[in-house]
């Protein structure tokens, strides 16, 4: 099924194209002026859609599920626009390094101990151990196997 588009939505779509051109080159001119341009995409980039939608292209909510990052980066950016870019580039910065040492932490750390490796046992008085493999000792702990501190 060939789908033609006419005229008039190429032409649209050419001009939505040349006035997110200009608005990027105004950004790229002068990153300062972000505040208003950011928000004269936004408007574009919704009258592309009505653009579409008016002729009859069909228009989906994108079906990505988002994540705890986008979540972060979306309100970061929110809160930006609201109290001002200086005020929010510290904690852009904070994000980015906390970001950044959760997957370093990842990274690096050993998998946790799997609940098959360490048996717990009770004694007679309710007290919880468990054998220590190297040693053969047996060290107190609570029920689910963490030692307790003397």
């Amino acid at each position: 099924m060939s789908e033609v588009v006419t005229e008039e939505l190429e032409n649209a779509l050419k001009n939505h194209k040349e006035q997110m051109n200009l608005y990027y080159a105004q950004l790229i001119a002068n990153p300062f002026k972000a505040q208003s341009l950011i928000d004269d995409i936004r408007r574009e980039v919704v009258s592309t859609a009505v653009s579409l939608m008016e002729n009859r292209i069909p228009l989906s909510i994108p079906k990505k599920q988002r994540e705890l990052v986008d979540v972060l980066q979306e309100a970061a950016a929110e809160a930006g626009m609201m109290v001002g870019s200086n005020a929010m580039a510290a904690g852009v910065s904070f994000f980015r390094n906390v970001k950044e040492k959760v997957q370093q932490s990842a990274a690096e750390s050993e998998p946790p101990l799997s609940e098959a490796e360490i048996e717990v046992f009770e004694d007679e008085e309710g007290n919880f151990f468990f054998i220590d493999s190297d040693t053969g000792d047996e060290i107190d702990c609570d029920a689910w196997g963490n030692p307790l501190e003397e």
